[in-house]
């Protein structure tokens, strides 16, 4: 596996400090990201939507389809004059995509149009980060290996749960895996595909949601993820808002229960101990599944139609509609979207749609604005990949040119 070393804070600067290669760039991102929302565009429609000249988007999409990061479709049949070649995201480039849970970390490889080509789990239960690092290098390094068959690979997304300071790549609170200021940049030591980019998991749920599913909609929902860990994150104009200490979206500790159920916080009855992944095996067991070990027994009777494990997925849900309910409150998004295992579970979703009918203050009308997240493949692995495509868009030249092609 070829290694770039990249600055983790900033990114690829090729060429950067000229006037004309700023411009460039700029351009460059300009096409790529509209070839990206609009493919099937020829050069001369996208110069003429662009405001650019023929020549400069001649020029561009000659770069980023030598660089495999657009490709060339065959042209209409039939068409007069001069023949129209579409363009759309290439798809031999591939990312990195990482999502270490609590217990296990999921590998992916996935090409720049979202769809995931090879894929490993690699559990860590028990385990510090730095050794959990090393078995998650490992196991990326066999993938790579494996399935990337020589395609190029532009970077890695890893996305976790908890609090994570993004600029810095530190794991500043991950409760699920009782990890703290951890500096994953430092235990990496250079051996994953650069750069890389450390985020939470709602952040990357909401940049692959922008890139892939409901952002084809609408720049502006909030999206929750329910899982073994739970956050949300608010977009708002196309901009996933971190807020002022990256911190913003932390929903845990919202109380859902009078039940006396006791947080790691001190409270009880929080949304954390009433809807996660583990506190639903939990609530299963306790009423009478006692085989169930995790949440997919409990999916898996469900789907079998078990009663029990069909109310436990309802109340749940519940749960969860009365913190979305506060989320549209608080901040009237056009969409509230829901992703993790209640986008698994769609035949007991109304349960979360009618309790969010109930308590907020629009009503059912806030209620027709919750969806489940897209048909983007629920993966965090994915949504941890998608993080790298959108710093591909940003900058396509930095990603995907050996240094000095800008200036040669």
């Amino acid at each position: 596996m070829q290694i770039r070393e990249q600055d983790p804070g900033t990114g690829p600067r090729n060429g950067r400090g000229h006037r004309g290669d700023d411009l460039r760039r700029l351009n460059t991102a300009a096409v790529m990201k509209h070839v990206f929302g609009h493919p099937g565009l020829s050069r001369s429609e996208i110069a003429a939507q662009l405001g650019l000249s023929a020549a400069s988007v001649t020029n561009i999409t000659s770069i980023l389809l030598d660089a495999g990061l657009l490709r060339a479709l065959p042209s209409p049949i039939g068409a007069q004059g001069r023949p129209r070649v579409p363009l759309e995201i290439g798809t031999s480039a591939l990312v990195l995509g990482i999502h270490l849970g609590p217990r296990t970390a999921g590998v992916v490889l996935m090409g720049l149009d979202g769809v995931g080509q090879a894929s490993v789990l690699v559990p860590h239960a028990g385990m510090g980060p730095a050794e959990t690092i090393d078995r998650v290098v490992a196991a990326a390094h066999k993938l790579v290996a494996d399935h990337a068959r020589g395609r190029p690979l532009l970077g890695t997304g890893i996305a976790t749960g908890g609090i994570v300071d993004r600029h810095a790549a530190v794991i500043i609170d991950n409760p699920g895996a009782g990890w703290r200021n951890v500096r994953v940049m430092e235990l990496l030591r250079g051996r994953l595909p650069s750069p890389v980019i450390v985020d939470n998991n709602a952040r990357a749920a909401a940049q692959s949601e922008l890139l892939y599913g409901h952002g084809q909609r609408t720049n502006d929902f909030v999206l929750m993820v329910i899982t073994a860990d739970i956050g949300s994150v608010m977009v708002d104009d196309g901009r996933i808002r971190a807020g002022f200490s990256q911190t913003a979206g932390q929903i845990a500790h919202l109380r859902v229960s009078d039940r006396p159920v006791p947080c790691s916080c001190g409270k009880t009855g929080c949304l954390a101990v009433m809807a996660s992944d583990d506190a639903v095996a939990i609530e299963a067991r306790g009423r009478g599944l006692a085989g169930v070990q995790n949440i997919d027994h409990v999916l898996e009777l469900a789907g079998a139609q078990d009663p029990v494990a069909i109310e436990v997925l309802e109340q749940r849900n519940r749960y969860v509609g009365r913190a979305a309910s506060q989320l549209i409150d608080i901040h009237d998004p056009e969409l509230l979207v829901v992703a993790g295992t209640p986008a698994e579970t769609p035949a007991v979703f109304a349960a979360l749609v009618a309790e969010v009918a109930r308590r907020a203050h629009a009503g059912s009308g806030a209620a027709g604005r919750v969806v489940l997240s897209s048909d983007h493949v629920f993966s965090l692995s994915l949504f941890a990949a998608s993080t790298m495509v959108d710093a591909v868009l940003d900058d396509p030249l930095g990603h995907a040119l050996p240094e000095g092609l800008l200036n040669p």
